[in-house]
This record gives structure tokens, sequence and C-alpha cells, in this order.
């Protein structure tokens, strides 16, 4: 594939023509694309429960348990931009394969940390900024490269299916994590970075190459650049706009451990059981898009899915029972699924050829806010309780997203 700015060269199997929603796993590059995935998603699972649960059992306090697990957020809405122009500047390939070895490099080192018995839990602050920071490099990029593989024609297809795939990571994640961090702390983060260095090694066979053509400006130019052609694209500024709502129902996430531990009186495996149900209904969801997805607009797509996140959040909080709060995270996660496939699939194929690194890096810098969720939720649960808080981030949720909707026309409309 060549355009203006980019050349692309891949295995002879991304050329072949589809015959069926499943003949997208005839192409290589692809698979192997899906299989690094499936161990970052489960990855992402076992280190957000694993942080939140070893700071909450250290200090008690779910306003330092929402810090730490904002601080990868913050470092990626902090340089997520130099991310998006690296995206379409670099050789995507070497970038993603780099940024995974430091990212298990980072799990790791905390690792060995908990065996030797000297973790703090601020030494997570500096390691998950770390780890962050990488995923900024590493988001864009990633999602840029798909296009690389798989083609602008099949992207719906692949999106749905390699995220039908990685909820199975999801649902698994949090059950694996639960065991391991029964076996021990240092259990978990040792099976964690062999899942990141799988993932690592899977790109690393990855035959295509996205080959940059140099543009002849610096980065920050094309930052600019990408920022101002952002704006001026109607749909791609409300989608944005869209992505900020993620803050709110990031206040979500802390208060799951502290209901599964305070109020359900459950243990680690009943946490992790509980983000599972969140992954099974992700799973449906993506198997149901993948094969009805030509016949779903994905405007209504997306206001469906902010209308069931906001809606399994209220039950969420108001859960007086385990069944109830297994239906909401289960409710939730086919919501989380129809965002997924969605916003990124509208995003890029919107978005130019030239701009579409930047793009995503603007996404991921307003979709992360959702980690920043963490700390805000986390403070508001020790200050007014689980569902004062939780009704505040659906009001929030549905000003914010509700508004670009409703002043997006193009948006509502969009297939």
């Amino acid at each position: 594939m060549e355009t203006q700015n980019s050349r692309t060269s891949s295995s002879t199997e991304s050329a072949k023509p589809a015959h069926g929603p499943f003949s997208i796993l005839g192409v290589r590059d692809y698979r192997l694309l899906v299989l690094s995935n499936l161990a970052t998603f489960a990855g992402y699972q076992i280190r957000n429960m694993a942080q939140a649960w070893i700071v909450l059992d250290k200090t008690d306090s779910a306003t330092l348990m929402g810090l730490v697990n904002a601080m990868p957020g913050i470092a990626i809405i902090s340089i997520s931009l130099i991310g998006g122009a690296l995206a379409d500047r670099t050789e995507r390939w070497q970038l993603l394969w780099r940024t995974k070895v430091i990212i298990a490099s980072m799990s790791l080192l905390t690792a060995i940390l908990l065996t030797a018995d000297v973790l703090e839990w601020w030494h997570l602050i500096p390691i998950s900024l770390m780890t962050g920071s990488m995923f900024a490099l590493h988001n864009p990029t990633s999602q840029a490269f798909a296009v690389d593989v798989v083609g602008r024609e099949r992207l719906v297809s692949a999106s749905s299916l390699n995220t039908g795939i990685s909820m199975t990571a999801t649902i698994a994640g949090p059950s694996l994590g639960g065991a391991l961090l029964l076996l021990g702390f240092d259990t978990a983060f040792y099976v964690l970075t062999g899942l990141y260095a799988f993932s690592a090694f899977m790109i690393f066979r990855v035959r295509t190459r996205h080959v940059p053509v140099p543009s002849g400006r610096n980065m920050f130019t094309d930052i600019r650049l990408g920022i101002g052609y952002s704006y001026r694209q109607p749909l791609i500024r409300a989608l944005l706009i869209i992505g900020t709502s993620a803050i709110f129902m990031g206040m979500m996430q802390p208060a799951i451990p502290v209901k599964v531990k305070d109020i359900l009186g459950l243990g680690e495996v009943g946490y992790g059981v509980m983000l599972g149900l969140s992954g099974v209904g992700a799973l449906i969801g993506s198997f149901l898009l993948f094969a009805f997805s030509n016949k779903i607009r994905k405007g209504y797509l997306l206001i469906f899915a902010m209308l069931m996140l906001n809606f399994s959040t209220a039950i969420f909080a108001i859960a007086p029972d385990i069944v109830t709060a297994g239906i909401a995270m289960t409710m939730q996660g086919l919501a989380f699924a129809s965002w997924m496939i969605s916003v990124p699939v509208l995003l890029q194929t919107t978005a130019s050829e030239e701009m579409r690194g930047r793009v995503m890096s603007l996404y991921f810098m307003t979709v992360l806010t959702h980690q920043l969720g963490w700390l805000i939720g986390g403070a508001g649960i020790e200050a007014i309780g689980i569902e004062a808080t939780l009704f505040i981030g659906i009001a929030g949720s549905l000003v914010v997203a509700g508004s670009a909707i409703l002043f997006t026309p193009a948006l509502r409309k969009a297939n």
C-alpha cells in the first residue's frame, strides 16, 4: 500500500480477498497481532487488579489505591501526542516490540521487589509512570499498525474479532489474577512479565513493515497539524469529546474492589470473578457485533454503548448482593465492547492515512482519562461513599457524551 506519506509492505496473505468474516484469520500477521493483543489484554487486567489489591491491602486507602492506578493514565495523557507523531514518522513494528519489552521489564522489577519483601506502595508510582509512558508510545502505534496489516476495508471485521478474542483474556485475566494473588503477589507479577514478553515476541515475528516518508517538518509541527486537523473534522472532534467522558466511567474502577472486599465480603478470587463477568459481557457483545457489524450503524452503536455503560453503573452502585452486582458487571462488559468497536473504528476510517497515528494518539489521551477516574473515584468513595460517587460520575458522563452526540448530526448518522 502506497500513500503520499507512507509505504507499507506486508506478507502476501494480507492481499488476499476476504470470503467471509473469519477469512481475516487467514492473514498470518493478523494472527500474530491477535495473539500479542490477547497477552497484552490479560496483562492489563492482572496488573490493574494486582496493583489495586496490593495498595488496598497495605494501606486500606481507596484514595492511595486510586492514585497508584491513575499513574499510567497521567503518563499516557502527558506524552501521547509524541506517541502519535512517532507512529506517523517511524517504523511502527520496531516501536511496538521495543515498548513491549520495556513494559515487561517494569513488571519484572515489581516482582523482584515483592520477592525481596522491600516493595512499598509508593514504589508503584514511578514504575506505573514508566509503564504508562511506554503505553503512550505503544497504543497509537498499535492502532495504526492494525490498518497496515489488514487494510481499511477489513478494519471493522478485524477490530470486532480482535476485541472478541481479547475479551477472552479479559475473562481469564482477572480470574487468573485472583488465583495468582493467593499464591503470592510476586507470583502475579512474574506471570505478568511472561505475558508481556510473549506479546513482544509475537510482534517481533510480524513481517508487515510501515516505511514512513519523511515530511520535512519537525515533530512538534506535526503534532500541531494533527491537533488542528482533528479539531476541523466534526466527526473526529465529537468522538474525542466523547472520549473524555471516560474519566467519569473510570470512577467505577476503585468502587469494584472496595465493594467486593468491604460490602460483599469477598476476597481476591471474588474480585477476579467480578471483573471476569465484565469480560463475559464484552465477549458476547464482540462476537454479536462481529457477526452483524455490516448491518449496524456505528453511530447508533455508540449511543447504545453510552446508555448501557451508565445504566449498568447505576445498577452496580445500588446492588445489594453478589448476583445483582454480577449482572451489572456483565452488562457493562457488553457496553464496553460496543464502545471499543464503534469509537476507534470510526476514528480510523475517518482519519486520513497521513494523520491516523496522531488522531489515535488524541483518542488515547482522551479515553485514558479513564485512569484518572481511579484517583477521583477513590477520593470520592472515602469522602461520600460508593453510591454518591458513582451517580456523580453518571451525571458527568451523560452531560459530556450526550452533548457531543446531540450537537453532531454526522455522528448519529455515522456508518
